[in-house]
């Protein structure tokens, strides 16, 4: 791939994964199993981070600590998310060559600092972290 960054190889291959087609179950096979198994990975880090704050609610600087742990947890899951994805889809097709040259880690990296997803992100935390 030559001295491309690996933000940029990860923005390719999530490119190549897209362009991929598979079948339509074992799409949605596969995003439901990077969702779940993301989701019990951080999911323990996730009611700590949520008993960090109830037991210290009354400090405004916790809020800002815990929407900035927060919103790393959620660009984390992302990139999680879409690796755990790419590795279970390479499960289901390994005759498809295409998809078996995709390299996930360099997807993990470039999903867990997505720029457009994280400004999503940070607006709804800070949308919700107001209204609380």
């Amino acid at each position: 791939m030559g001295n491309k960054s690996l933000w940029s190889r990860g923005k390719e291959e999530m490119k190549l994964f897209y362009n991929i087609k598979l079948k339509r179950s074992t799409n949605i096979k596969t995003f439901v199993f990077g969702l779940v198994v993301t989701a019990l990975l951080v999911f323990p880090f996730a009611v700590l981070l949520f008993q960090m704050v109830t037991l210290n609610w009354y400090k405004p600087e916790t809020i800002l600590i815990f929407l900035a742990i927060a919103w790393g947890l959620l660009m984390l899951c992302n990139g999680l998310s879409n690796f755990f994805t790419v590795k279970l889809a390479k499960c289901y097709a390994r005759d498809m060559d295409e998809l078996q040259a995709i390299d996930e880690y360099a997807i993990l990296f470039y999903q867990s600092l997505n720029i457009g997803f994280g400004i999503f992100v940070l607006i709804v935390l800070i949308f919700y972290g107001m209204m609380g």
